[in-house]
Protein backbone atom coordinates (compact mmCIF):
# COMPACT_ATOMS: atom_id res chain seq x y z
CA UNK A 1 0.00 0.00 0.00
CA UNK A 2 3.04 2.30 1.08
CA UNK A 3 4.23 1.61 -2.49
CA UNK A 4 1.46 2.07 -4.27
CA UNK A 5 0.80 5.49 -2.47
CA UNK A 6 4.50 6.52 -3.13
CA UNK A 7 4.41 5.71 -6.99
CA UNK A 8 1.13 7.16 -8.05
CA UNK A 9 1.64 10.28 -5.03
CA UNK A 10 0.45 12.94 -7.60
CA UNK A 11 -2.76 11.11 -8.84
CA UNK A 12 -4.18 10.84 -5.05
CA UNK A 13 -3.23 14.36 -4.41
CA UNK A 14 -4.98 15.60 -7.61
CA UNK A 15 -7.84 13.67 -6.95
CA UNK A 16 -8.09 14.54 -2.64
CA UNK A 17 -7.32 18.32 -3.50
CA UNK A 18 -9.24 19.41 -6.45
CA UNK A 19 -11.99 17.01 -5.91
CA UNK A 20 -12.48 19.57 -2.38
CA UNK A 21 -12.18 22.50 -4.08
CA UNK A 22 -14.48 21.54 -6.76
CA UNK A 23 -17.03 20.77 -4.12
CA UNK A 24 -16.58 24.14 -1.70
CA UNK A 25 -17.31 25.77 -5.47
CA UNK A 26 -19.89 23.40 -5.95
CA UNK A 27 -21.49 24.64 -2.52
CA UNK A 28 -20.49 28.62 -3.00
CA UNK A 29 -21.58 29.20 -6.11
CA UNK A 30 -25.45 28.25 -5.43
CA UNK A 31 -26.06 26.84 -8.81
CA UNK A 32 -27.85 24.45 -7.27
CA UNK A 33 -29.25 23.36 -3.59
CA UNK A 34 -29.73 19.74 -4.32
CA UNK A 35 -27.32 17.36 -3.41
CA UNK A 36 -27.28 15.85 -7.28
CA UNK A 37 -26.61 18.86 -8.85
CA UNK A 38 -23.82 19.56 -6.21
CA UNK A 39 -22.46 16.20 -7.21
CA UNK A 40 -22.47 16.63 -10.91
CA UNK A 41 -21.21 20.41 -10.85
CA UNK A 42 -18.15 19.03 -8.35
CA UNK A 43 -17.20 16.38 -10.61
CA UNK A 44 -17.51 18.64 -13.91
CA UNK A 45 -14.94 21.12 -11.51
CA UNK A 46 -12.91 18.23 -11.15
CA UNK A 47 -12.49 16.93 -13.95
CA UNK A 48 -11.78 20.25 -15.42
CA UNK A 49 -9.30 21.00 -13.35
CA UNK A 50 -6.96 18.08 -13.24
CA UNK A 51 -7.13 17.41 -17.40
CA UNK A 52 -5.71 21.53 -17.04
CA UNK A 53 -2.79 20.71 -13.85
CA UNK A 54 -2.18 17.43 -15.64
CA UNK A 55 -1.29 19.41 -18.93
CA UNK A 56 0.19 21.91 -16.96
CA UNK A 57 2.31 19.01 -15.02
CA UNK A 58 3.74 18.15 -18.17
CA UNK A 59 4.09 21.44 -19.77
CA UNK A 60 6.88 22.57 -17.03
CA UNK A 61 8.25 19.23 -17.27
CA UNK A 62 9.47 20.07 -20.50
CA UNK A 63 10.11 23.83 -20.02
CA UNK A 64 11.23 24.10 -16.46
CA UNK A 65 12.59 20.51 -15.23
CA UNK A 66 13.33 20.66 -11.58
CA UNK A 67 17.07 18.88 -12.32
CA UNK A 68 18.43 21.20 -14.79
CA UNK A 69 16.68 24.39 -13.01
CA UNK A 70 17.62 28.24 -14.29
CA UNK A 71 16.27 31.45 -13.40
CA UNK A 72 15.33 31.92 -16.65
CA UNK A 73 13.40 28.96 -16.15
CA UNK A 74 10.56 31.54 -14.01
CA UNK A 75 9.41 33.58 -16.63
CA UNK A 76 8.66 30.43 -18.84
CA UNK A 77 6.72 29.42 -15.56
CA UNK A 78 4.66 32.46 -15.22
CA UNK A 79 3.90 32.36 -18.84
CA UNK A 80 2.50 28.89 -18.58
CA UNK A 81 0.59 29.37 -15.80
CA UNK A 82 -0.55 32.79 -17.54
CA UNK A 83 -2.05 30.75 -20.42
CA UNK A 84 -3.25 28.24 -18.39
CA UNK A 85 -5.46 30.68 -16.06
CA UNK A 86 -6.66 32.38 -19.43
CA UNK A 87 -7.90 29.00 -20.39
CA UNK A 88 -9.41 26.86 -17.79
CA UNK A 89 -12.76 30.15 -17.46
CA UNK A 90 -13.75 29.01 -20.98
CA UNK A 91 -12.91 25.29 -20.30
CA UNK A 92 -15.22 25.58 -17.16
CA UNK A 93 -17.52 27.17 -19.09
CA UNK A 94 -18.12 24.58 -22.04
CA UNK A 95 -17.35 21.76 -19.28
CA UNK A 96 -20.69 23.38 -17.57
CA UNK A 97 -22.91 22.81 -20.72
CA UNK A 98 -21.62 19.52 -21.15
CA UNK A 99 -22.38 18.41 -17.28
CA UNK A 100 -25.92 19.90 -18.10
CA UNK A 101 -26.12 17.94 -20.79
CA UNK A 102 -25.13 14.91 -19.14
CA UNK A 103 -27.06 15.39 -16.29
CA UNK A 104 -29.77 15.65 -18.67
CA UNK A 105 -29.72 11.96 -20.17
CA UNK A 106 -28.82 10.23 -16.26
CA UNK A 107 -31.65 12.47 -14.19
CA UNK A 108 -35.21 12.47 -14.95
CA UNK A 109 -35.68 16.01 -13.06
CA UNK A 110 -32.60 17.94 -14.56
CA UNK A 111 -34.24 20.85 -14.52
CA UNK A 112 -35.13 21.45 -11.02
CA UNK A 113 -31.45 20.54 -9.62
CA UNK A 114 -29.82 23.53 -10.99
CA UNK A 115 -31.03 26.65 -9.75
CA UNK A 116 -29.49 28.95 -12.64
CA UNK A 117 -27.43 28.85 -15.84
CA UNK A 118 -23.71 28.77 -15.24
CA UNK A 119 -22.50 32.47 -16.33
CA UNK A 120 -19.95 33.19 -19.46
CA UNK A 121 -16.51 33.56 -19.07
CA UNK A 122 -15.82 37.36 -19.23
CA UNK A 123 -15.61 38.68 -15.63
CA UNK A 124 -11.84 39.38 -15.47
CA UNK A 125 -11.57 38.85 -11.90
CA UNK A 126 -12.12 35.07 -12.70
CA UNK A 127 -8.82 35.37 -14.76
CA UNK A 128 -7.04 36.50 -11.48
CA UNK A 129 -8.51 34.47 -9.18
CA UNK A 130 -7.66 31.10 -11.18
CA UNK A 131 -3.79 32.44 -12.09
CA UNK A 132 -3.68 32.93 -8.30
CA UNK A 133 -5.08 29.18 -7.90
CA UNK A 134 -2.74 27.57 -10.23
CA UNK A 135 0.06 29.92 -9.33
CA UNK A 136 -0.19 28.06 -5.82
CA UNK A 137 -0.91 24.83 -7.34
CA UNK A 138 2.47 25.39 -9.27
CA UNK A 139 4.32 26.37 -6.25
CA UNK A 140 2.93 22.99 -4.32
CA UNK A 141 3.90 20.93 -7.58
CA UNK A 142 8.05 22.02 -7.03
CA UNK A 143 7.77 21.70 -3.23
CA UNK A 144 6.44 18.44 -3.66
CA UNK A 145 8.85 17.35 -6.31
CA UNK A 146 11.41 18.36 -4.45
CA UNK A 147 10.87 16.58 -1.81
CA UNK A 148 10.32 13.38 -3.80
CA UNK A 149 13.80 14.10 -5.45
CA UNK A 150 15.15 14.31 -2.14
CA UNK A 151 13.87 11.22 -0.83
CA UNK A 152 15.54 9.34 -3.82
CA UNK A 153 18.91 11.15 -3.99
CA UNK A 154 19.21 10.24 0.14
CA UNK A 155 17.87 6.61 -0.51
CA UNK A 156 20.96 6.79 -3.83
CA UNK A 157 23.28 7.23 -1.40
CA UNK A 158 22.20 5.33 1.03
CA UNK A 159 22.19 2.63 -1.10
CA UNK A 160 25.85 3.63 -2.54
CA UNK A 161 26.95 3.84 1.22
CA UNK A 162 26.12 0.52 1.63
CA UNK A 163 27.19 -1.27 -1.66
CA UNK A 164 30.78 0.53 -0.34
CA UNK A 165 30.72 -1.10 2.89
CA UNK A 166 30.22 -4.45 1.30
CA UNK A 167 33.19 -3.80 -0.93
CA UNK A 168 34.87 -3.28 2.29
CA UNK A 169 33.98 -5.69 3.90
CA UNK A 170 34.71 -8.15 1.29
CA UNK A 171 38.37 -6.55 0.92
CA UNK A 172 38.97 -7.27 4.64
CA UNK A 173 37.44 -10.97 4.20
CA UNK A 174 40.07 -11.70 1.54
CA UNK A 175 42.36 -10.02 4.07
CA UNK A 176 41.41 -11.98 7.03
CA UNK A 177 41.00 -15.19 5.47
CA UNK A 178 44.88 -16.02 4.92
CA UNK A 179 45.92 -14.22 8.00
CA UNK A 180 43.63 -16.20 10.07
CA UNK A 181 44.66 -19.30 8.53
CA UNK A 182 48.31 -18.63 9.28
CA UNK A 183 48.61 -16.38 12.26
CA UNK A 184 46.28 -19.19 14.18
CA UNK A 185 48.35 -21.85 13.16
CA UNK A 186 51.13 -21.66 15.64
CA UNK A 187 48.57 -21.11 18.79
CA UNK A 188 46.31 -24.01 17.85
CA UNK A 189 49.36 -26.18 17.14
CA UNK A 190 50.62 -26.15 20.71
CA UNK A 191 47.01 -26.25 22.51
CA UNK A 192 46.42 -29.56 20.15
CA UNK A 193 49.68 -31.64 19.90
CA UNK A 194 50.22 -34.26 22.71
CA UNK A 195 53.73 -34.69 24.27
CA UNK A 196 54.38 -37.57 22.23
CA UNK A 197 54.14 -36.00 18.61
CA UNK A 198 56.32 -32.93 19.53
CA UNK A 199 58.73 -34.65 17.68
CA UNK A 200 56.81 -34.83 14.44
CA UNK A 201 56.36 -32.60 11.38
CA UNK A 202 53.51 -32.76 9.09
CA UNK A 203 53.74 -31.17 5.49
CA UNK A 204 53.45 -27.49 5.01
CA UNK A 205 49.71 -26.38 5.02
CA UNK A 206 48.54 -29.43 6.20
CA UNK A 207 46.74 -27.97 9.44
CA UNK A 208 45.55 -24.33 7.56
CA UNK A 209 44.06 -26.91 5.03
CA UNK A 210 42.40 -28.84 7.68
CA UNK A 211 41.30 -25.79 10.19
CA UNK A 212 39.67 -23.93 6.87
CA UNK A 213 37.75 -27.04 6.39
CA UNK A 214 36.36 -27.28 9.36
CA UNK A 215 35.84 -23.17 10.08
CA UNK A 216 34.79 -21.99 6.80
CA UNK A 217 33.09 -24.68 5.28
CA UNK A 218 31.65 -25.75 8.50
CA UNK A 219 31.19 -23.54 11.92
CA UNK A 220 31.17 -20.71 10.42
CA UNK A 221 28.21 -20.86 8.23
CA UNK A 222 25.74 -20.77 11.07
CA UNK A 223 24.81 -18.78 13.86
CA UNK A 224 24.99 -20.80 16.82
CA UNK A 225 27.65 -21.06 19.93
CA UNK A 226 29.67 -24.33 17.74
CA UNK A 227 32.90 -25.77 18.75
CA UNK A 228 36.03 -27.07 17.17
CA UNK A 229 38.32 -30.00 18.64
CA UNK A 230 41.75 -30.51 17.70
CA UNK A 231 43.62 -34.11 18.41
CA UNK A 232 47.13 -35.59 17.34
CA UNK A 233 47.57 -39.16 18.62
CA UNK A 234 50.62 -41.76 17.63
CA UNK A 235 48.86 -45.60 16.49
CA UNK A 236 50.99 -48.19 15.59
CA UNK A 237 53.56 -46.14 13.94
CA UNK A 238 51.39 -44.06 12.48
CA UNK A 239 50.22 -39.88 13.64
CA UNK A 240 47.06 -39.42 13.21
CA UNK A 241 45.49 -35.72 13.10
CA UNK A 242 41.96 -35.49 14.16
CA UNK A 243 39.37 -32.53 14.05
CA UNK A 244 36.34 -32.74 15.16
CA UNK A 245 33.44 -29.72 14.62
CA UNK A 246 30.21 -29.45 15.39
CA UNK A 247 27.32 -27.04 13.49
CA UNK A 248 26.77 -27.50 9.70
CA UNK A 249 28.67 -28.89 6.70
CA UNK A 250 28.70 -26.72 3.39
CA UNK A 251 29.03 -28.89 0.60
CA UNK A 252 30.48 -26.77 -2.00
CA UNK A 253 32.72 -26.76 -5.37
CA UNK A 254 35.52 -24.97 -3.12
CA UNK A 255 35.27 -27.27 -0.51
CA UNK A 256 35.66 -30.27 -2.52
CA UNK A 257 38.26 -28.70 -4.92
CA UNK A 258 40.31 -28.27 -1.57
CA UNK A 259 39.63 -31.47 0.05
CA UNK A 260 40.82 -32.69 -3.27
CA UNK A 261 44.16 -30.83 -3.49
CA UNK A 262 44.74 -32.28 0.11
CA UNK A 263 44.44 -35.70 -1.14
CA UNK A 264 46.31 -34.80 -3.67
CA UNK A 265 49.44 -33.39 -1.70
CA UNK A 266 49.12 -36.04 0.34
CA UNK A 267 49.48 -39.29 -2.13
CA UNK A 268 52.49 -36.85 -3.99
CA UNK A 269 54.01 -36.96 -0.54
CA UNK A 270 53.38 -40.45 0.61
CA UNK A 271 52.07 -42.54 -2.16
CA UNK A 272 49.53 -44.84 -0.37
CA UNK A 273 50.64 -44.80 3.03
CA UNK A 274 48.98 -41.67 4.01
CA UNK A 275 45.21 -40.65 3.99
CA UNK A 276 42.46 -38.26 4.48
CA UNK A 277 38.73 -39.46 5.60
CA UNK A 278 35.97 -38.03 7.02
CA UNK A 279 32.76 -38.45 8.85
CA UNK A 280 29.97 -36.44 8.45
CA UNK A 281 26.80 -36.80 11.17
CA UNK A 282 23.70 -34.23 11.60
CA UNK A 283 25.81 -32.56 14.25
CA UNK A 284 28.77 -33.76 14.51
CA UNK A 285 31.55 -33.96 11.46
CA UNK A 286 35.06 -35.34 11.85
CA UNK A 287 38.17 -34.78 9.93
CA UNK A 288 41.42 -36.81 10.13
CA UNK A 289 44.50 -37.75 8.26
CA UNK A 290 46.84 -40.40 8.90
CA UNK A 291 50.54 -40.01 8.30
CA UNK A 292 53.25 -42.53 8.10
CA UNK A 293 56.30 -41.80 11.15
CA UNK A 294 58.80 -42.60 9.43
CA UNK A 295 58.13 -40.49 6.79
CA UNK A 296 57.64 -37.85 8.88
CA UNK A 297 60.17 -38.40 11.67
CA UNK A 298 62.58 -35.22 12.62
CA UNK A 299 65.49 -35.21 11.43
CA UNK A 300 68.21 -35.83 14.24
CA UNK A 301 71.23 -33.34 14.49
Amino acid sequence: MQRFISKNLFWILQFLGWGAFSLFLATVANLSENWKGILVITIGNMVVFIIMTSLLRWVLNKVAPLENFKPIMLVKIVVAVFIAALLIPTVTYYAGYGVGKFAKLVFVDSKEIFNKPPTEPNAFGKYIIYSIILGGWTVFFYIIKLIRNSNNERIRRLRLKDQVKQAQLNTLKGHINPQFIFTALTNIKGLMLAPETLSLQVPPLLLPNMIELATRYGVLGTKNEDTIRLKSEVKNQRLKISILHTGTMTLTKPRQVLENTLKQRLKLLYGNEASFMSNHEIDSHTLWVVLPIKAIAKPQA
